[in-house]
């Protein structure tokens, strides 16, 4: 029994979706004019200080900033489906998979 199959271009619009809308709800913050205080507060969660400024929301910048979310987290999904895919198929023979995927010596 394999790894399972991971279909790529399920695995990439899920990706995408999820990336996109997370960079979606950042812009939302800078067009509310929120992003500043939620960065800062990010930064000093992790004990760090930094001169991170803010910019107005600017458009353009915002649909470019989702469409490159949107392919790189599509060809990251279906790559990682892809590698995923292929690790399964190269399984070294011999070794029997638990119902949890895992791989143990018979």
């Amino acid at each position: 029994m394999g790894l399972g199959h991971v279909d790529p271009n399920r695995l990439g619009i899920v990706s995408a979706v999820m990336l996109t809308g997370w960079h979606a709800i950042w812009l939302a913050l800078v067009a509310a004019g929120q992003a500043q205080r939620v960065a800062d507060f990010v930064l000093r969660m992790h004990a760090m200080k930094s001169e991170v400024v803010v910019e107005p929301f600017d458009p353009g910048l915002a649909a470019l900033l989702l469409v490159a979310t949107a392919v790189l987290g599509y060809a990251g999904g279906a790559a990682a489906a892809a590698l995923w895919n292929w690790l399964g198929s190269v399984a070294p023979a011999g070794r029997a998979t638990g119902k949890a995927g895992v791989s143990a010596r018979v």
